[in-house]
């Protein structure tokens, strides 16, 4: 009989450990403040990155449900236009090679022996040339790689915030925003930078960062008009000499059918 009570008092404890525990978890939700409020956004729009010489490697998987593609790539730059891209498929041949530049981007397709001078690419993202639908042009994506998300937005103002209890930090403001590039939401961490974010009704960007910096290590694109999606991954970050200007040209063969939009 005493055996049987120990049992039901044991069970008992540990129910009301349970719901104690979970109390807790609840009251450990982070609320929301007016004044971290602000600051966040402050320190979001003072985000600066160098202009300074850099070498980003890394991969860029993309596609949908169905099936997906993986693709390597390299950025460098001076740390402002021009940037040179180059693209590679898995095994290391060539796919594509690019300069944008302030004017103008030209990509170079050496399988097809094809290269494409776009005027005006603002009316078309070049990375869909590509097969790799996204929100960003190559140098707005180097941008964001940097760190300077702030900077792809360009005159950006601030519409409305929508504050809440949450248990990802992160996740406690939602800045409606507006700017010249595209309008969206942005939920910013304690630093300022961007973890989540919406563009046009149309894609989500989330982030990760490398350890105590504010460069993005992983950035995870979805589509929210189909399955698409994309996986980017920075998996070497150099930062080396200044490059020269013939750094960031390059050579076509005679036999190159030209392009132009």
């Amino acid at each position: 009989m005493k055996a049987f009570w120990f049992v039901r008092i044991k069970y008992a404890l540990l129910v009301f450990l349970c719901m104690l525990a979970t109390a807790c978890a609840g009251n450990n939700l982070s609320m929301p403040t007016q004044e971290e409020q602000d600051m966040r956004w402050q320190k979001f729009l003072a985000h600066d990155i160098e202009v300074k010489p850099y070498t980003l490697q890394g991969s860029f998987r993309f596609g949908s449900s169905s099936g997906t593609n993986r693709v390597n790539y390299i950025f460098w730059s001076n740390g402002e236009l021009p940037v040179r891209v180059d693209i590679m498929a898995g095994v290391g041949a060539s796919i594509a090679k690019i300069t944008e530049n302030k004017e103008d981007i030209v990509m170079y397709f050496p399988q097809e022996k094809k290269a494409v001078f776009m005027g005006n690419f603002e009316e078309m993202n070049p990375l869909v040339s590509l097969g790799m639908p996204a929100p960003l042009s190559f140098y707005e994506m180097s941008l964001l790689l940097r760190g300077g998300f702030n900077k792809v937005l360009q005159d950006v103002s601030l519409d409305t915030v929508k504050s809440r209890k949450a248990k990802d930090d992160y996740k406690k403001y939602s800045y409606y925003f507006s700017s010249l590039k595209m309008d969206g939401m942005v939920q910013l961490d304690d630093s300022g930078l961007p973890r989540y974010c919406e563009i046009n009704n149309e894609w989500v960007l989330e982030l990760s960062y490398e350890e105590n910096t504010q460069y993005p290590h992983k950035v995870v694109i979805t589509s929210l008009i189909d399955d698409y999606r994309a996986i980017l991954l920075v998996k070497d970050r150099s930062f080396p000499a200044p490059y020269k200007d013939e750094d960031f040209k390059f050579a076509l063969p005679a036999d190159t059918e030209i392009l132009k939009n």
